[in-house]
């Protein structure tokens, strides 16, 4: 098989795309030619996520379609790999005998095996077909030990095991070798790097090592998902003085009230605990990003549990919100619970709490208007390109909005600018450069 056309198709979260990036990386060196388009590929490898149900069904349905192009195209093989494979292993591989070969997450030489090639290859982090290379994500850390009591992590990926930290800052220089701008640091709990090592957390060392080594570049550094618990004063400080990372921290909260958090295996800090790292940052900078999740219905649940979660939200004024309602993921601890909440009731909870934020992210997004704020252009007009779409220091990939920028010079993806909001709303902007750089 060696020599042919791949293509791969990676679903779930930054952290599995980080995976498909490494899987790139060695089919590359191995001899592989890969392709951003399924209609040429002679091979197609889905990465899946297994992480709760709807995720699951996405990647069933993606193999399904790719069965259905073997059986009327020229694609030759199927392969499956990623946490479905961890979470459903054999019974998976019996409901679907059309798929080729399989591997488990990471397996990458397991899956070169069953793909006919020999040897081992460096797990260089290669960007995907159709992506951009400047804006990328940085894993620092694999699995994780916090046991939450919703959470199929730890059976799915195992305990943590976090990266080490002189491998991190080659893998930065690689990926700003490659081209890229901004590396979004990603595990799914940043604060726990290290913790597998000695017991004590290394962020702190972590940020400071990576702001020495790029200090001198143009380059941005961002953090994303952080366990509230373990962020402090100095890695807040440390973030406000870099010259690197922006002001801008996505904290995980899932819930705010003390029951509810010792039921999910969150708990033991209280209410002003999970205060503190917001209003610290808020403290430094009046304009610090500020970005969390909420997970409505969790069982026992009341509506006074949910109230407090309200007026959290408009007593901390955050930037950005992410809801999701509670699934009863088979395997978990809260899957087994008693008092589990009718499903209407987590989606109305759910709704009640965007309906709110969508009024304090405008109210946040207004404060920014007449302010010049500096842009990653990722995007430009092909008509016209004085005119592109990019993002501030306020907007992580995928997740947050994005500002339309007009300019009176030729605009490049992957170019920093400087730019005056003119105009904003729930969740983008409109603005125009008043000077640039590359």
């Amino acid at each position: 098989m060696i020599g042919k056309k791949v293509f791969i198709l990676s679903l779930g979260c930054a952290k599995n795309q980080v995976d498909s990036e490494n899987l790139a990386g060695y089919l590359k060196r191995a001899g592989f030619y890969l392709v951003d388009n399924i209609e040429e590929a002679q091979i197609a490898i889905v990465n899946t996520c297994g992480f709760i149900r709807p995720a699951v069904e996405e990647s069933i349905d993606a193999i399904l379609d790719l069965e259905e192009l073997k059986s009327s195209s020229s694609l030759e093989k199927i392969g499956v790999v990623g946490c479905l494979l961890n979470r459903y292993g054999e019974d998976l591989k019996k409901e679907l005998p059309m798929v080729d070969f399989w591997a488990e997450a990471e397996e990458w030489q397991a899956l070169l095996a069953a793909m006919g090639c020999s040897g081992n290859y460096a797990p260089l982090q290669e960007v995907l077909p159709g992506k951009s290379t400047w804006s990328r994500y940085l894993k620092i850390s694999e699995g994780c030990s916090n046991k939450c009591s919703y959470c199929m992590i730890p059976s799915i990926r195992g305990p943590l095991r976090s990266v080490p930290m002189n491998e991190v800052l080659e893998k930065a220089a690689f990926l700003a070798e490659q081209g890229a701008r901004e590396i979004c640091l990603v595990g799914q709990d940043l604060t726990a790097y290290g913790m597998d090592w000695n017991g004590k957390p290394q962020l702190l060392k972590l940020i400071e090592a990576l702001d020495s080594k790029f200090s001198s570049s143009k380059m941005w550094f961002r953090l994303l998902y952080l366990h509230p618990a373990r962020v402090t004063k100095e890695i807040i400080s440390a973030v406000v003085s870099s010259r690197v990372f922006l002001n801008y921290l996505d904290m995980l909260l899932q819930h705010v009230d003390p029951e509810i958090l010792a039921k999910m295996n969150r708990g033991g800090f209280s209410e002003k605990d999970l205060r503190r790292p917001f209003e610290i940052a808020r403290e430094l900078d009046e304009g610090f990003a500020l970005r969390t999740t909420f997970m409505t219905g969790f069982p026992g649940e009341t509506e006074k549990h949910h109230s407090k979660v309200l007026d959290f939200i408009e007593e901390i004024q955050l930037d950005r919100v992410g809801v999701f309602p509670f699934s009863e993921e088979e395997g978990t601890q809260a899957a087994l619970m008693l008092d589990q909440i009718p499903i209407d009731v987590r989606e109305r909870r759910a709704s009640e709490i965007l309906e709110l934020q969508s009024e304090i992210s405008y109210r946040r997004q207004q404060k920014f208007v007449g302010r010049a704020l500096e842009v990653l252009v990722e995007e430009v007009d092909d008509d016209d390109n004085q005119r592109g779409w990019g993002r501030t220091y306020r907007d992580a990939p995928e997740v947050d909005g994005l500002i339309e920028v007009s300019s009176r010079q030729k605009l490049s993806p992957g170019c920093f600018v400087n730019v005056r909001v003119i105009e904003a709303y729930e969740h983008d902007m409109v603005g125009e450069v008043v000077d640039s750089e590359d």
